[in-house]
């Protein structure tokens, strides 16, 4: 069995967000193991976290939002399909707003960031879902 992935620096990119038209900073920190993919609104005072799972997904109709007692993350989709590609489990993507910034419209922005960053080996299984 593979063992779980995070990133070994961190690292950012900024954009516009596609729907709110937001200037907006996606800054990728490392994550201990277990932790999955989650998602922190660094604009917000608490600082809410937000676990990208399919239990915190709320809206699809224009790209994937997850959202956790009234606050929100949109457009989403293409840093998981980075995440996912790269085999990244365990990561968290700060934003200082409520939408990821958009790139070019595909995960290709986020691969390259996220590639120079580094792909750390952690020393737990990966759990199959």
């Amino acid at each position: 069995m593979p063992n779980q992935k995070t990133i070994e620096k961190t690292v950012s990119f900024a954009g516009v967000g596609l729907h709110t038209g937001n200037e907006t900073t996606i800054v990728f920190k490392p994550a201990p193991p277990d932790t999955g993919a989650v998602f922190i609104r660094t604009d917000l005072p608490e600082r809410p976290r937000i676990k990208a799972d399919v239990a915190h997904v709320v809206d699809v109709s224009r790209g994937t939002t997850i959202g956790l007692a009234g606050v929100r993350v949109l457009t989403i989709e293409h840093v998981l399909a980075a995440f996912a590609g790269l085999g990244i489990d365990n990561i968290y993507a700060e934003v200082n707003a409520s939408e990821a910034p958009v790139g070019d419209g595909s995960a290709s922005p986020f691969v390259q960031v996220l590639s120079e960053a580094g792909i750390l080996e952690q020393d737990r299984v990966r759990k199959e879902v």
